[in-house]
């Protein structure tokens, strides 16, 4: 079997032709019949993909005023591009929108400066990550923020914004922390993109659940932003506090290096760390191929008519069979100890859109009736429930995986999952518990991370923290932690990014604030292990916080309103479960290889969510 043939290419753009050019290209949407409104509730319903038009410059006004229309709702449907077969282009009120003239208007041209184009524009170059700061460190700073992921970026912003000088040292010669570390290519936001969304863009938002060259895009964007405080292959050994200030070894270029900083942020992931690594029992006598799910190890794999098995449960496992399906796979299975908790997209939306109480809580009634439709989709699609449920939304230290097509799959038999133990291979496939054997032409093992609290303090003479993410005055632990029970009932949802935005509202308020002190005696605010961290902590310290100063009520009210008005902006509940069920048919045509009559497809249960908002 071939290992380096290329996985089958899905279409990267979808194309509005306003052209009279008939071109030879998938995923085109034609708009000549229909007036702006229309046009409008018909291109919402087509938000997965990114968009070009190809347009002849005779029907500008009317193109115009769409584009205006859809730049209003920051619609992920207002192109990236305009390709022009004739006229002058008309367009240069438009914003962030490039114009490129076709100087032979063939179809063939057409498509070719498309497909350019698309490779260019939505293949991100990592190398762009990659900061070339040469000047010294500086000896003295406001902030030192130890990692150049995600959470390092954002609480530069913040700090940025409020005129607190800080630098980043990041061990690697790379930011993005996991991001540009462990996902793939075809990796995805586990969560909806409103409550993961790092930059309030004029123009466009990013694609709900958005692609890893998004958030990479928005990153890089950042890191520019601020490349002069920012030092890769620099990393931090040892914190230290002394006369109130904290002194910072760091080894840049093979030589330590003292910064002194008012405060420290530390964000160094806590819950991914190393990647466990496993070798089964006759390996080598496997005849298909075994590689990790894990940073593009499969980017050059061909899925098509491929036998899978999937090991592991975690949001990786969960992407790679989402992959290995959507890139013509006959079959796939998921080998797990136990079922981790799958949602489809439109409970994660609901999770995120819909009102909260003044104890920031969901309307027990609408969760209840949530709850029973995704109970019925588990059931008609033949899905294994999780085994916790319904005491609990999922087992201990696992998150919720976010996926549409794991319940279609299922129902048309491409998928199946298996509990227990890979405990060797054999040439035609995997051994479960020694004893079942299942074929398979390609292994790949998810099987996740081991936690990174230990690498955290290494570099501090801490043993014990606070539940509010405080290890000390203005050094604040700020980072992914341990999932454990019932985590995603807050106002944080499944979003780190979320928490964060809260915290750092905190720590701005209080940085080099003697209030401090009082603070931290509030009641609700408790110490931990640093070593046992969880989300759970945090949570309880920001309900902690919101009790004891009606300013953070008032923080967390402002959040999940402008998160709120963000996802509505962008698909209000109608026009969420209109594009959700165009996606969730599509689906079932890419699986089976032709259109599926609705009435054979996997029920979609959830417009009587409609039904019931419209009674």
């Amino acid at each position: 079997m071939s290992q380096t043939q290329p996985l089958r290419q899905r279409p990267k753009v979808r194309i509005i032709n306003f052209s009279s050019i008939g071109l030879p290209a998938e995923n085109q949407l034609f708009l000549d019949r229909k007036d702006v409104p229309e046009s409008l509730k018909y291109l919402r319903k087509y938000a997965d993909l990114p968009y070009v038009y190809v347009v002849s410059g005779k029907d500008r006004e009317r193109i115009s005023e769409l584009l205006r229309q859809l730049q209003a709702i920051r619609s992920t449907c207002y192109p990236y591009a305009l390709f022009l077969t004739e006229g002058q282009p008309g367009f240069e009120d438009q914003q962030d929108l490039d114009i490129i003239t076709v100087a032979t208007p063939t179809a063939e041209n057409i498509v070719e400066a498309i497909d350019r184009y698309a490779d260019a524009k939505f293949t991100f170059d990592k190398t762009r990550l990659k900061n070339n700061n040469t000047s010294p460190l500086p000896d003295d700073v406001g902030v030192l923020i130890v990692g150049g992921g995600i959470t390092a970026l954002y609480a530069a912003e913040r700090l940025a914004d409020k005129r607190i000088s800080f630098c980043i040292v990041e061990k690697r010669d790379i930011l993005g922390g996991i991001w540009s570390q462990y996902a793939n290519s075809t990796s995805q936001v586990n969560t909806s993109e409103g409550a993961y969304r790092l930059i309030e863009k004029k123009v466009r938002s990013n694609r709900d659940h958005s692609s890893t060259s998004e958030v990479l895009e928005d990153l890089c964007h950042l890191s520019e932003k601020h490349k002069d405080s920012i030092f890769t292959q620099t990393e931090a050994e040892h914190i230290e506090k002394k006369d109130g200030r904290y002194q910072t070894r760091v080894i840049r270029n093979g030589k330590p290096v003292a910064i002194r900083s008012k405060g420290v942020i530390l964000a160094v992931n806590d819950r991914v760390g190393t990647p466990r690594q496993i070798t089964w029992e006759n390996q080598h006598l496997f005849k298909g191929i075994v590689f990790s799910g894990i940073s593009d190890e499969s980017k050059e794999v061909n899925w098509q008519d491929k036998k899978v098995v999937i090991v592991g449960m975690g949001a990786f496992a969960i992407e790679n069979t989402r992959t290995a399906l959507e890139n013509g796979a006959s079959h796939v299975t998921v080998v797990c100890r136990r079922h981790g908790t799958v949602c489809p997209k439109i409970i994660d939306y609901l999770n995120f859109s819909t009102p909260y109480d003044d104890k920031f809580e969901h309307e027990r009634k609408s969760n209840i009736r949530n709850m029973m439709l995704w109970k019925k989709l588990y059931d008609q699609s033949g899905a294994t429930q999780p085994e916790c449920w319904m005491g609990k939304i999922k087992h201990e230290g696992h998150t919720i995986s976010v996926s549409d097509i794991w319940f279609i799959a299922h129902y048309l038999k491409k998928l199946e999952t298996a509990t227990g133990s890979i405990t060797g291979l054999y040439e035609q496939g995997v051994v479960v518990d020694h004893r079942k054997k299942i074929e398979a032409d390609i292994v790949v093992n998810c099987v996740g991370f081991l936690r990174n609290a230990p690498a955290v303090k290494k570099m501090i003479d801490y043993e014990e923290m606070y539940n509010n993410n405080y290890i000390d005055k203005d050094l604040m632990y700020l980072a992914d932690a341990y999932i454990d029970d019932d985590v995603f009932n807050s106002f944080f949802g499944s979003s780190v990014l979320e928490m964060t935005k809260f915290y750092m509202d905190v720590y701005i308020d209080f940085f080099d604030n003697p209030e401090y002190e009082k603070m931290i005696q509030s009641d609700g605010i408790e110490k931990i292990s640093i070593n046992d961290r969880r989300w759970s902590h945090y949570i309880a310290g920001a309900d902690a916080l919101i009790k004891n100063y009606p300013r953070y009520y008032e923080v967390a009210k402002a959040q999940i309103d402008q998160r709120t008005a963000n996802f509505h902006e962008a698909h209000d509940l109608e026009t969420y479960i209109a594009e959700n069920k165009r996606e969730w048919l599509a689906t079932h045509t890419l699986l089976n290889g032709a259109p599926l009559a609705e009435t054979a497809c996997l029920p979609y249960v959830f417009e009587k969510l409609i039904e019931k908002k419209n009674i």
